[in-house]
């Protein structure tokens, strides 16, 4: 299902992240804070429980049409595009490719949400805070 995220400054340096997709034909939004490390442009992702907690780096932005973030948890690690529109342009796409690839990993794991069947809200009962 396509994915939507709105990212807003949260108390002058976290990033208040909310992400919109559909499951079952539901419109769910997942709440997430990102939390600024000691590094200009890490984060940290706290989640619920022990060993729960995922690093974010920005790899990449031009602040107006892209960014590419880098998750790890653990040993995992994931990229991921975010463009301001559901198309990005041609060169960004290659940054993209070139920086799954810079951390081992292939086209054969690398998934494009469709550009279409957004949501934007959800209920109260269809929020996961």
């Amino acid at each position: 299902e396509a994915t939507a995220v709105t990212v807003t400054i949260g108390d002058g340096q976290s990033l208040d992240v909310s992400t919109f997709r559909k499951l079952d034909g539901m419109c769910w939004e997942m709440k997430q804070r990102y939390l600024p490390a000691q590094v200009h442009g890490r984060f940290l992702l706290k989640g619920h429980g022990h060993g729960s907690k995922v690093d974010v780096a920005v790899g990449e932005t031009d602040h107006s049409s892209y960014t590419i973030l880098y998750y790890q948890k653990g040993q995992s690690i994931s990229v991921k595009l975010y463009g301001r529109s559901s198309r990005v342009s041609d060169a960004v796409i290659d940054k993209f490719e070139q920086r799954l690839r810079a951390v081992g990993l292939s086209e054969d794991v690398t998934y494009y949400f469709p550009t279409y069947g957004f949501c934007d809200t959800a209920d109260i009962f269809h929020i996961l805070d």
